[in-house]
């Protein structure tokens, strides 16, 4: 796969590095490296990057790192392979993502060690988040390939014990938010597609072991770094595990998927302390559907079934529901006719999405910078919560030097790598799922039109009334604890001290 595909390329990125680092003012360094982030780059220009901005970070200020738009968390990594080659990429990926990462890299193989016993480093670095970077050769099971299912539910009860013993500790003694990872299975198949259906083999040893572990982290509050599941969805196991550098040097993320790896790491982190984007904004012309609605008319677009390309834009538009329906607020901006864009969507037989469904539709000739600017204003979202999506490389570039706060992913030629894309970005990292979050959508889209009555209205007692809305107080339950961390984590943007 591309190396960082959603983001763009940079015209003369190793340039722009040489460039930044020149640079005297360590603000301004780290505020150059933070714009490079955002750029294409693969294992050598991450580690450059992270050259020039790492000693910034002594120097510069929480109030000058708010100015810049970055957040100061520090990441204990604990792992069971070697990880010290990743740093650089977990450090820059985290300037991409709002964050300004100081790491612990604790002593190799050594975690047990530095949870259950005294680890003065640790404990003086005091981290917001602990990472337990874990493989499947430490956690292999000593059993005989007939064992049968109760002995392999027995050992793989008593590795998760042995974890949940690490993750109590490291929540109770460094007040910290624990990090699993999942382990991959990368020891050829004994059995090939036999393989899950003997209870003892390797692989399916590891599977069921991430199965336990994906259910305990989720009850025990517990972050998933689910590597396993990622590279399984993304087919690139061979591309992270490099056999000889396993032997000579115990890497388990090849240095040449670092940058991916960092990416994921940083983007879980943002996502923990609130940072994960909410707003999802549209382009309609060839990124909706195939086709200019102005131009060709509604019975011309290119939508649905007949055709491969109106299929693509089907299945992204079902994609696009579905991140609503999880709780991301749909906005539309085009340059249109309003009146031939909303027909679209009303008059269309096989249109998905639906106009209700959007918390605000922007369709006039005004450039969409000062349009995406007013969807926020509208929705009372930060730009930092929006992704906007355009098939037009001119609008994307546009927005991304006059508004750098949205992010902005590369989209592939074809339409149906859309989805795909929009995922791998991971804009959209979620920690948590609750009933409420599957009516957000509906609850800002509701609120615009209030704002709009509100405008209109002459007597606000009146007004007021007319929302016939009832207020209810009660004690935090359990049914509700999920939806309270959501709100406090929220709360927390403004908490420097994150605890």
């Amino acid at each position: 796969m591309d190396r960082l595909a959603w983001l763009p390329p940079h015209p003369d990125l190793a340039g722009a590095i040489s460039a930044a680092r020149k640079a005297q003012d360590p603000v301004e360094r780290l505020a150059a490296g933070a714009r490079l982030a955002g750029y294409r780059r693969d294992f050598v220009a991450t580690e450059r990057l992270d050259r020039v901005v790492m000693s910034c970070l002594d120097v510069v200020g929480d109030d000058q790192l708010t100015s810049l738009g970055l957040r100061r968390l520090r990441i204990a990594v604990l792992a069971s392979h070697t990880v010290d080659h990743l740093a650089p990429a977990i450090r820059v990926a985290g300037l991409h993502r709002g964050l300004a990462l100081e790491l612990h890299i604790g002593p190799y193989g050594l975690y047990r060690q530095s949870l259950l016993g005294d680890d003065p480093a640790l404990t003086s670095f005091a981290p917001h988040f602990v990472l337990l970077a874990l493989d499947a050769c430490d956690l292999a099971f000593d059993l005989s390939l007939d064992a049968s299912e109760t002995d392999v539910a027995n050992a793989v009860d008593a590795r998760l014990d042995q974890l949940r013993v690490l993750w109590r500790r490291a929540k109770e003694c460094l007040g910290a938010q624990v990090v699993q990872q999942t382990l991959i299975p990368h020891t050829p198949p004994l059995f090939g597609s036999y393989e899950a259906l003997v209870p003892a083999a390797p692989y399916s040893l590891t599977e069921r072991l991430n199965t336990a572990i994906r259910v305990a982290a989720k009850q025990d509050g517990v972050l998933l770094l689910d590597l396993a599941w990622y590279v399984a969805r993304e087919g690139i196991t061979a591309q992270l595990v490099d056999p000889v550098r396993w032997h000579h040097a115990k890497q388990l993320v090849s240095p040449a998927f670092a940058p991916i790896y960092g990416d994921v790491v940083a983007r879980i982190i943002a996502a923990g302390v609130g940072l994960s984007r909410k707003c999802l904004v549209l382009d309609l012309d060839n990124t909706l559907w195939g086709g200019v609605v102005g131009d060709d008319g509604i019975d011309g677009i290119r939508l649905g079934q007949g055709s491969a390309e109106g299929e693509a834009f089907l299945a992204f538009q079902r994609y696009v529901a579905q991140l609503g329906r999880r709780g991301i607020i749909l906005a539309v901006c085009s340059k249109n006719d309003p009146a031939v864009a909303e027909a679209a969507f009303k008059g269309h037989p096989e249109m998905v999405l639906r106009h209700e469904e959007m918390a605000d539709f922007v369709a006039n000739w005004d450039d969409k910078a000062t349009n995406v600017r007013s969807i926020a204003r509208r929705l009372e979202i930060g730009l930092d919560s929006i992704v906007f999506v355009d098939d037009n490389p001119a609008e994307r570039d546009i927005i991304r030097r006059e508004l750098p706060m949205v992010a902005v992913p590369e989209l592939p030629d074809d339409v149906a790598h859309y989805s795909a894309r929009l995922a791998q970005a991971g804009y959209f990292e979620a920690t948590v799922f609750t009933q409420d979050d599957t009516t957000r959508g509906r609850s800002y889209a509701l609120n615009a039109v209030r704002r709009t009555e509100l405008e209109r209205a002459t007597d606000l007692d009146g007004y007021l009334q007319s929302l016939s809305m009832i207020m209810t107080a009660a004690q935090i339950s359990p049914a509700d604890l999920a939806r309270t961390t959501q709100l406090i984590n929220k709360t927390n943007q403004f908490n420097l001290t994150t605890r």
